[in-house]
């Protein structure tokens, strides 16, 4: 620990603040004999208190899915009592005590993140990952999951991982703390023992870049020579300086010790198959004599270090290699084994083998059900490598493609698209994956104007191969038209599926007609006389071809079936832990409560879509949450929504993200608009483009009746008069009264005297007939307006206060003070109200909350929103202090008292 004051300084406060309840976690970075294990160790002796769980990764295992998980939990999984059945089951499949579907990733992380907030409900945890940068990449995403969650948890996780090798061990949420060599003084403490001159001590050091390891095992071997112009490489010669000692203490091990290299770890009974195939000496095993270089647990055996590893196994030619790879497929033949058997008969193959290459795909089915993205998309890339037919290797790389996209490696998956691409007779069907997997990835990590012009020339094909197969594939274009604002699009759609005979009962079918009378609707054929069923609808089973149908619904005016389908999706999401699948459904709910004025589950859904996205490496999603964030932040008046709204902009256009631009303009329009800034607020509102009958709903449509407004305010009648025009056109190819409702608060605006009236009149009985209390509100107050500047100030007086009763209770500040401006023109005193008390409350408090009140417990609360039961507690406890009440019921009664808008 020489020279580490201020990284032990650290670990101590990490493990003091967890003892009071408050974890963290650090990862410890350098290169291989820095001192990243000695630190780790040292933190596990002052855990005094603590339990301590340990793992360590190894480069053989780090496509094994889990398998760093798997050292982690498996030793106390059974001392934990508690957990909820589903996660249990999770973790009991994941790890073979049971069969039963693969789990989720993310439910195997809420999983692994309720075992650690159990097991240190009597005392605190530490959690130790040596080498972390040879776990594999499922582990490394649940550890950053919990990384995330750890502030309310007695736990500490402590990483030490090489910042450029392995899979770099990336969880942003953990302090990085980076290893430098040794100062010239600690340095030469410890080599005080050593017989060295003090310029063998300066040369060491100046070799070994203070290195402990190597300064250790390096002192007394000779150096080059003096005088020579750069010293080797720390890493090769510290490899040569490892093997050169190996050869010196254990010649005739070496065998032996190659055989263990090749393998990384496993049984002691399976190397010593392994190696009587061979026909090596396994005796030293049994021996201690190679204690210093090998760990044995009881269950598997391994090299102390990586790098003496990396050199015994490179020492071995390649034939040899290959001979101990086909001995270690041999020895590892049990029923649990297949992927470690299939992997090195992987390794043992020179040159086409078909044979070798069906195993690996098979394996690669067998890990990708246990949800091992990452080990299914290796084994699938190799056995491609192996495979002599151009056909058959291009759906191998497909499918490893697939399998990387699963996995978060969209940059793999494009190289893998690219090279199956490359090959001859695929024909169009084998294409036409190619196409829609490029178009899914340029749609996460790209733009939605690429994806589209991947997918559509597809389109009329999927439809004649095979239409239900691919009904999510058409779905998706529809939807990538919708938020590129692709009008054409729809005209597409309703010349392909035109014709098509199509069973309203089936599910996939009941999509591609909604599809069908959707295309009809944009394209101004008549709506009144298409009608579609959404009981077969309510049969569809995948998240995101639901919430892709809801959209559909919406957009022809059936609110209620649109909202039903995204909200069954984003249960279903979260009940399968498919947070990648919530993450893109949180925005549609979240837009679809902002379009009803609900604006505290629109801002709830919004961040918890942004955060989810975020996690999953979605950053298109991320955005457009972003936005929606901003477009609530603009219609509540918050002081940082301009800036927020500018913030927004810069991403979706960087991005090309029509629809995120379309939330930010609309934004910053509405705060100039309540501002009475007309000029600006027109400014902003037609920055959007232009707008037609075919343009998507709640996007650029959406913002027409805040255009007209603002124009007729600003003495524009006549673009107001086109504008109205336009959206008058659009709303009658929609069934929702809101739209209508709208429509005639446009054509009120345009008109006096009785014909204002009459508009107005119309638009608020509409209103009522719908769920959208903004702006019904807004409505109203704009009738104030022209009622007070009539003279009229008692009928003035009358909607003005209902306004304000609504915008109080919304939360939406900016639209009050405009509303108590007019009550005082009016004649009445008007102070601002008191907003309720949940409004008082973050978007995590109010989800949690709302939860509370449908009667969940805790548990079920953490489970619901991926988080621990005890971070769950932790903002109960703001929630009462915040609203000053004192039990469950109380917040209950509340709930249904103050439904939260």
């Amino acid at each position: 620990m020489l020279g580490r004051d201020d990284e032990l300084r650290l670990l101590e406060s990490l493990l003091m603040h967890a003892s009071q309840g408050r974890g963290g976690g650090v990862i410890l970075q350098g290169e291989p004999g820095i001192g990243k294990s000695a630190l780790l160790s040292c933190a596990e002796e002052r855990a005094v208190g603590f339990r301590v769980l340990r793992a360590v990764g190894a480069e053989p295992e780090s496509d094994l899915a889990y398998a760093t998980l798997h050292q982690l939990l498996l030793p106390v999984l059974g001392q934990v009592d508690g957990l909820p059945g589903p996660q249990a089951q999770a973790l009991d499949v994941l790890f073979g005590r049971i069969h039963g579907a693969p789990p989720d990733p993310f439910l195997v992380a809420l999983s692994t993140l309720s075992v650690l907030s159990l097991l240190a409900g009597d005392r605190p945890v530490l959690c130790v990952v040596d080498d972390a940068h040879w776990a594999d990449q499922p582990t490394l995403k649940t550890l950053a999951f919990v990384a995330r969650r750890l502030t309310d948890e007695p736990a500490v996780l402590l990483l030490a991982a090489r910042a450029d090798e392995g899979h770099g061990a990336d969880l942003p949420d953990l302090r990085r703390v980076p290893l430098m060599g040794l100062d010239r003084e600690s340095a030469k403490s410890l080599l005080t023992e050593r017989r060295m001159t003090g310029s063998e001590q300066n040369r060491l050091l100046a070799v070994t870049g203070g290195n402990p390891l190597a300064l250790i095992e390096l002192a007394g071997q000779p150096l080059p020579p003096e005088g020579t112009p750069e010293p080797p490489a720390l890493h090769d010669e510290l490899r040569r300086s490892f093997l050169a000692k190996v050869q010196a203490r254990h010649a005739e091990s070496l065998p032996l010790l190659q055989l263990i290299a090749a393998g990384g770890s496993g049984s002691l009974d399976g190397f010593e198959r392994a190696a009587a195939l061979l026909r090596v000496d396994s005796g030293p095993l049994h021996r201690a004599e190679l204690d210093e270089l090998l760990s044995y647990d009881g269950t598997q055996l391994a090299f102390r270090h990586p790098l003496i590893r990396s050199a015994i196994y490179h020492s071995a030619p390649a034939d040899r290699r290959a001979a101990i790879h086909r001995a270690l497929a041999a020895a590892f033949d049990g029923p649990t084994d297949q992927h470690r058997r299939a992997w090195h008969l992987g390794q043992a193959a020179v040159g086409p083998d078909e044979r070798t290459a069906e195993q690996l795909e098979r394996s690669a089915e067998q890990v990708a059900e246990r949800g091992g993205p990452a080990a299914a998309m290796a084994a699938l890339s190799r056995a491609a490598e192996l495979t002599a037919d151009g056909r058959r290797r291009g759906r191998r790389l497909w499918t490893a493609a697939h399998a990387a996209l699963h996995g978060g490696f969209t940059a793999r998956a494009m190289e893998l698209l690219d090279r199956a691409e490359r090959e001859p007779n695929l024909d169009e069907a084998d294409r036409i994956p190619l196409a829609v997997m490029r178009a899914i990835v340029a749609e996460f990590a790209g733009s939605p104007e690429d994806a589209l012009s991947l997918i559509r020339p597809w389109i009329p094909r999927v439809l004649r191969l095979d239409r239900r197969r691919f009904a999510p594939t058409v779905a998706m274009y529809a939807d990538l038209g919708t938020r590129t604002r692709r009008s054409g699009v729809w005209a597409d759609l309703a010349g392909w599926l035109q014709g098509i005979p199509l069973e309203p009962d089936d599910p996939e079918d009941a999509v591609l007609l909604l599809l069908r009378h959707a295309s009809q609707a944009r394209t101004g054929q008549d709506l009144a006389i298409a009608r579609w069923d959404g009981a077969a609808l309510d049969a569809l089973t995948d998240p995101i071809l639901m919430t892709m149908a809801g959209a559909v619904a919406r957009g022809l005016g059936d609110h209620e079936l649109g909202r039903r389908l995204y909200r069954d999706a984003g249960q279903l999401a979260r009940v399968g832990g498919s947070l990648g699948a919530l993450a893109w459904n949180l925005e549609y709910q979240a837009a679809d409560e902002l379009a009803h004025g609900r604006l505290g589950l629109a801002e709830a859904q919004a961040e918890e879509g942004y955060q989810f996205a975020v996690e999953v490496g979605q950053p298109s999603t991320a955005c457009r949450n972003r936005g929606l964030l901003a477009l609530c932040a603009a219609m509540r008046g918050r002081p940082d929504a301009a800036e927020l709204a500018a913030g927004v902009l810069a991403e979706a256009t960087e991005r090309r993200l029509p629809d995120a631009m379309v939330y930010a303009w609309r934004a910053l329009g509405l705060i100039e608009l309540a501002a009475g800034r007309y000029h600006e607020a027109i400014r902003h509102l037609t920055a959007v483009g232009d707008w037609d009958v075919s343009a998507p709903a709640d996007l650029v449509m959406g913002i027409v009746p805040d255009l007209v407004e603002a124009l007729v305010r600003a003495g524009e009648q006549d673009r107001a008069a086109a504008a109205s025009a336009r959206y008058e056109q659009w709303s009658r190819h929609t069934t929702s009264p809101e739209q209508a409702a709208l429509a005639a608060r446009c054509r009120a605006l345009l008109s006096t005297g009785g014909a204002a009236d009459g508009h107005f009149e119309q638009s608020l009985r509409l209103h009522t007939r719908s769920d959208s209390a903004l702006e019904h509100a807004r409505t109203q107050l704009l009738l104030g307006e022209q009622l007070r500047r009539g003279r009229r100030r008692s009928q003035a007086q009358q909607h003005l206060r209902a306004a304000a009763e609504t915008f109080r209770s919304l939360g939406t500040l900016a639209w009050e003070d405009r509303v108590l401006g007019e009550l005082r023109a009016a004649g009445e005193s008007a102070r601002p109200h008191h907003t309720g008390a949940l409004s008082t409350l973050t978007p995590q408090e109010l989800r949690i909350t709302l939860a509370v009140g449908e009667g969940l417990t805790n548990r079920e609360i953490a489970a619901r929103l991926f988080l621990s039961p005890r971070t769950v507690d932790y903002h109960l406890r703001k929630v009462f202090q915040k609203i000053d009440i004192t039990s469950r019921a109380e917040l209950m009664r509340l709930v249904l008292a103050e439904r939260p808008n």
